[in-house]
């Protein structure tokens, strides 16, 4: 029950479900799911405990709206900075710089579920699944590679690499000197797992 009578603000739907989901979005990326409550998001949207479950159905379903909106975003964002001009592993080098801006922006709740996976939401683990395969297809696209159940192993252990360095990066607090061997050394790990110079 509200112990504050002040009004709140009359939205449509869309726009209280984007305000929802704003401040779930800045909720997580500040710590990990099992800290966050709906009271807590549903106050710094200004919105009741009821309008949150009644648009997201539970704190689960809210946790996936949420990864899903910054999968998405995530992937606009590398649209926008490839440029299909580039040679593949500028391209490379390019996404790989916007995923480490992304998790610079957000570093806890970003490894969260990399530091405790058993935690995870069902769901958003399921997301988180789906998109790794669907970065892999963009991966084999980008260096034009055949099918080949070899190179899928080399894309997985790129991926497995990059998402240990990105968390190794986050623990010494995502320094900025570190950024660029960092892209270096992701793009070398990917030529050096396909056997490429």
């Amino acid at each position: 029950m509200r112990k504050d009578r002040r009004p709140r603000r009359r939205l449509d739907v869309e726009t209280r479900r984007a305000d929802i989901l704003r401040a779930a979005a800045s909720a997580f990326a500040a710590e990990p799911y099992d800290k966050v409550s709906v009271a807590r998001v549903a106050a710094a949207a200004d919105a009741s405990e009821a309008l949150v479950h009644r648009y997201f159905g539970s704190k689960s379903g809210l946790y996936r709206d949420v990864v899903r909106a910054a999968i998405e975003e995530l992937l606009r964002r590398q649209r926008v900075a490839d440029d299909p001009a580039a040679a593949p592993y500028d391209r490379l080098a390019a996404a790989v710089r916007v995923y480490l801006d992304f998790v610079g922006e957000a570093p806890a709740g970003w490894a969260a579920p990399l530091r405790s996976p058993a935690g995870d939401v069902p769901e958003a683990a399921e997301l988180r699944r789906r998109n790794r395969d669907r970065y892999l297809a963009l991966l084999r696209d980008l260096l034009a590679l055949p099918a080949d159940p070899a190179l899928d192993h080399a894309l997985h252990g790129y991926l497995g690499f990059l998402d240990a360095a990105c968390l190794s990066w986050v623990e010494r607090g995502c320094r900025q000197a570190e950024r660029e061997p960092l892209v270096a050394q992701v793009v070398g790990a990917l030529r050096g797992a396909l056997g490429q110079s």
